[in-house]
């Protein structure tokens, strides 16, 4: 009997983690931005990621695949996938690094257990893979495509430097803040 009752709430559990990825992913993507921006390096901080714009639609589908779904979250995610060949691949990584990091804390904080936390895993997996295949097949057509096809629309990124030099924050210039 007592195996029964871990099985239901370990399904309660599931199903509370699911519901939340599927109707606050705004919640989960907030802390991956925040995160995003405190880890990029100072004064190199990109006011656009490559991610952003597909982070919740990503976090939508991959609740969907907690509930059991069967088919790849990434393959479902409709939006734009930005690559940038000036940011390179490990840009993609940090950020996908950023975005793994909030899920699984996400889902720890809910109750979710190793079965929720390996298809985040794997839903993050085939979402990396198929990001750097496509952004190696920019800078060469003849490379291998993705074995996991994005289900969005992917563009090439085209980055302009920027003409205004940004103040460390700890810099005092007189003028009083605004808020």
């Amino acid at each position: 009997m007592r195996k029964a009752l871990d099985m239901n709430e370990r399904g309660r559990k599931a199903a509370v983690l699911a519901r939340f990825y599927r109707q606050q992913p705004d919640r989960i993507a907030a802390l991956w931005r925040r995160m995003r921006l405190a880890t990029e390096a100072e004064g190199a901080v990109a006011p656009l990621g490559q991610l952003d714009g597909l982070v919740e639609p990503f976090i939508r589908e991959v609740g969907r695949t907690l509930e059991g779904e069967e088919s790849s979250p990434w393959s479902r995610t409709r939006a734009v996938l930005r690559l940038s060949p000036e940011r390179g691949a490990r840009a993609l990584y940090d950020e996908f690094a950023a975005l793994r990091r909030c899920l699984v804390d996400a889902s720890e904080v809910l109750g979710g257990g190793d079965w929720e936390r390996e298809r985040i895993n794997r839903a993050v997996d085939e979402a990396v893979d198929s990001a750097v295949a496509l952004l190696q097949r920019l800078k060469d057509p003849r490379a291998d495509g993705p074995r996991v096809a994005f289900g969005g629309l992917v563009v090439e990124y085209f980055e302009r430097p920027s003409r205004v030099k940004r103040a460390p924050p700890d810099a005092k210039d007189g003028r009083p803040a605004m808020h």
